[in-house]
């Protein structure tokens, strides 16, 4: 990639928002699908910014199950809840796809944040999201059904032309689901055959949205 892609990059993004002039203490690391990438490169603690591509972060659970938690996209972060402590989170970071990274020590984060106030607000910010949206994980991830979690991410996910297209494998999805693969696809089936739900080659299209909300409330 050239130097202004990767400053466009990163200036793209919600933490180094409009500013380019970070690229310089940053360097590119390039990943292949499938490959775990790390915030610990060679000793070194940093935070990853995927600037093209996507990262998968997965929790393994007691029984060894890989949850998906979180896509990240372009100019989304990793590393960044666990920036003032030393804890190494219980987590997998897998590349989706072949992906491009940014990385930053950790260290030179925090000395660009001790002179740019609006950077530490934005960091703030960005924290408090993750936590808001981890609880509401937590929240998905504890419901008893898997018809229940299915239909609430199709009913949550945004519809191009009533087609809702999935950015992953089904078997990520399912995983996302913190469910099996075999029940993701027995329920996706008896969607189908009640006719609330066509499968696509690109997606999925929802046929019936108040009855997917009724059995999503009542059960």
């Amino acid at each position: 990639m050239s130097q202004e892609e990767l400053q466009e990059a990163v200036a793209a993004s919600p933490l180094f928002h409009g500013c380019k002039r970070y690229v310089d203490s940053m360097s590119v690391k390039v990943c292949r699908k499938d490959q775990i990438v790390s915030d610990r490169q060679m000793g070194q603690e940093i935070l990853g910014l995927v600037v093209r591509g996507s990262v998968e972060v997965y929790s393994i659970a007691m029984d060894g199950r890989e949850i998906m938690l979180s896509q990240l996209k372009r100019g989304d972060c990793f590393g960044i809840i666990n920036l003032f402590t030393n804890t190494e989170l219980p987590t997998v970071l897998k590349c989706g796809r072949d992906t491009t990274l940014l990385t930053i020590p950790k260290k030179k984060l925090l000395e660009l944040m001790k002179n740019d106030k609006e950077l530490t607000l934005r960091y703030a910010c960005i924290c408090n999201e993750k936590m808001q949206f981890l609880i509401k994980r937590i929240e998905f991830l504890t419901m008893q059904s898997g018809r229940n979690k299915l239909i609430q991410y199709l009913l949550m996910r945004p519809e191009q032309e009533g087609l809702i297209g999935l950015e992953c494998s089904k078997e990520s999805l399912a995983s996302m689901l913190g469910i099996s693969r075999a029940s993701l696809f027995r329920e996706l089936a008896c969607l189908q055959e009640r006719k609330l739900i066509d499968q696509e080659p690109g997606g999925i299209r929802i046929r019936n949205r108040e009855q997917l909300e009724t059995i999503l409330y009542e059960w």
